[in-house]
């Protein structure tokens, strides 16, 4: 699989991350694909770690010691965090939204997987929170990389999403354009950069790799414009060995 990197992001080789781009035709990549796998860059390989994606709000600690990672896959939590070098934490999406967290003062990184329901629960607040409470990471330190997503010119959302995020007191009008009908185009990467900046996120810390997977199907994967035959991409984030914080 061919990856996207965000240009000179984070702290300069104390970090491997990635954004997926699909694969050749017939070559479509699973999520059960990649399962045990590990991922080799360069010189280095890392076992990858994921969770079972269940588009809700749980956030998983990888503390290594013992901890195995292949027990992770079969929990459940969409997104990830962990200040073990060495590891990938990864994400599958094909419409959703992945974000990358790096926090350079204490040598920790996150993972989301984001859809319209765990940015409507604040998945993203939720794993920054737990960066804090875990590796006492100030949230003014974090770097953020948003990858590429179903764009708002394609992400097509009812009256009942509609009322989910006011219910949550989000910013509806501000995230969202009307289509007609009953029907809106939803902003997800300014929703979630909404989140975020509402945390304490520095917004010049925050990128966004500005693609449309539905529109871009020749790079992307895409749910909503293939069905459930989609593959999906794998975004990823990793500390290298022997890096020191």
């Amino acid at each position: 699989m061919r990856f996207l990197e965000v240009e000179g992001w984070g702290d300069k080789g104390r970090i491997v991350h990635g954004f997926g781009l699909r694969g050749p035709a017939g070559g479509e990549k699973t999520k059960q694909d990649w399962r045990g796998q590990r991922l080799r860059m360069g010189e280095e390989v890392f076992p990858l770690i994921s969770t079972r994606q269940v588009h809700g709000d749980g956030v998983v600690v990888f503390g290594g010691q013992t901890q195995k990672p292949e027990e992770l896959w079969l929990r459940e939590g969409d997104a990830l965090v962990t200040q073990v070098p060495g590891y990938a934490l990864g994400v599958f999406t094909a419409d959703c939204l992945p974000i990358l967290l790096f926090d350079p003062v204490q040598g920790a990184v996150g993972i989301v997987h984001t859809g319209w329901r765990g940015t409507a629960r604040g998945i993203c607040q939720k794993t920054l929170k737990k960066m804090a409470e875990t590796f006492d990471t100030i949230i003014e330190n974090i770097h953020v990389a948003m990858g590429p997503c179903i764009g708002p010119c394609c992400y097509e959302v009812d009256g009942p999403v509609k009322e989910v995020f006011k219910a949550a007191g989000l910013p509806w009008e501000h995230l969202s354009s009307p289509r007609g009908g009953g029907k809106w185009f939803l902003d997800l990467p300014r929703a979630n950069a909404y989140l975020l900046k509402g945390a304490g996120v520095r917004e010049e810390n925050i990128q966004h790799l500005e693609f449309c997977t539905s529109c871009r199907r020749d790079s992307f994967n895409s749910y909503r414009a293939e069905g459930k035959t989609s593959g999906r991409q794998l975004s990823f984030i990793a500390l290298r060995k022997g890096e020191a914080i």
